[in-house]
């Protein structure tokens, strides 16, 4: 299943009550799946991608580039310029990841920081 902005939209807002405690995470991963219709492997996928970037950790797993921009925009905007930088410097994380797997390379995604810097 296709992750949809829509799904995104409906996803952040219960993931920034897991980063901020309100919920857990296997709390969050089944709102999520109730209130978008994402599976709750994506939804658990979703708020690790979200924490990491809101630590400025790598993360592992891989969503669209919509999603990600997204993520990247909300970030900027609700949590000001430092969070944005972490969640940059995240996402830059996750490419060189990627890069090591022998599975290509995420360009676009690439692009889309290399834009957003």
């Amino acid at each position: 299943m296709e992750i949809t902005l829509d799904m995104s939209k409906g996803a952040l807002i219960i993931a920034k009550k897991v980063f901020s405690g309100e919920l857990t995470r296997s709390e969050g991963k089944i709102e999520i799946n109730k209130r978008t219709g994402m599976n709750e492997g994506s939804a658990q996928d979703f708020i690790t991608i979200f924490l990491a970037m809101m630590s400025g950790k790598v993360y592992k797993r891989t969503f669209n580039n919509v999603t990600n921009k997204f993520l990247l925009e909300s970030i900027r905007q609700e949590f000001g310029d430092e969070s944005y930088r972490k969640a940059l410097n995240a996402v830059q994380q996750h490419i060189e990841y990627y890069s090591t797997l022998g599975k290509g390379n995420l360009t676009g995604l690439q692009q889309i920081i290399n834009q957003m810097k």
